[in-house]
């Protein structure tokens, strides 16, 4: 029993030792890079010595990156102490998956580009879950509504931003209708 518990903790560290590109990126904890911008960096540079090595024009030519995400981030790279790191992290085994190539075949999802919130009590899925899916499709979740918001995902015993979308122009999905579109693309 002492033998297996251990060969699960072995292989569950060996495990934690492999990520994607983005959420090292995120994991570095560099100024103004959440975990959004950090996949937006993942699916522009693709590998993580590009982007170590972009300079100021390669980064503010990604569409979600200004001038203060790009100084943060050249500023970082620039840094001796943080270099060292994260050669100390890879020495210790870390290691970045492959991005797959992006396959433009395929029509864009319904929720690609969308502005979700959710409210209320969702009974298919938690919300993490949800939030995970809209942004695998690439649409963002915000926590509140304004009028930039295209979707509001109603769940059992939503609060005041049910009222609030109702005055704005936000289509509101039920569950049933969020896991329906979900499915279409």
């Amino acid at each position: 029993m002492a033998e297996k518990l251990a060969n699960n903790i072995l292989t569950a560290i060996n495990n934690s030792k492999k990520t994607t590109l983005s959420k090292f990126i995120y994991s570095l904890g560099i100024r103004h890079v959440g975990e959004h911008v950090a996949t937006v960096l993942a699916e522009k540079f693709r590998r993580f010595d590009s982007l170590q090595k972009a300079c100021e024009e390669d980064l503010l030519s990604v569409k979600e990156i200004g001038p203060e995400i790009a100084d943060s981030i050249l500023s970082y790279f620039s840094n001796e102490k943080n270099i060292s790191f994260i050669n100390r992290l890879f020495k210790a085994g870390i290691a970045i998956e492959e991005m797959p190539l992006e396959k433009k075949l395929f029509k864009e999802h319904p929720f690609s580009g969308k502005l979700f919130v959710l409210t209320g009590t969702l009974s298919t899925l938690t919300r993490t879950e949800a939030k995970k899916f809209i942004e695998e499709k690439k649409g963002k979740v915000s926590a509140s509504i304004t009028s930039k918001t295209d979707y509001l995902v109603v769940g059992k015993s939503p609060g005041s931003k049910l009222t609030k979308a109702k005055d704005l122009p936000v289509i509101i999905l039920s569950e049933e209708e969020f896991l329906r579109i979900a499915g279409e693309g």
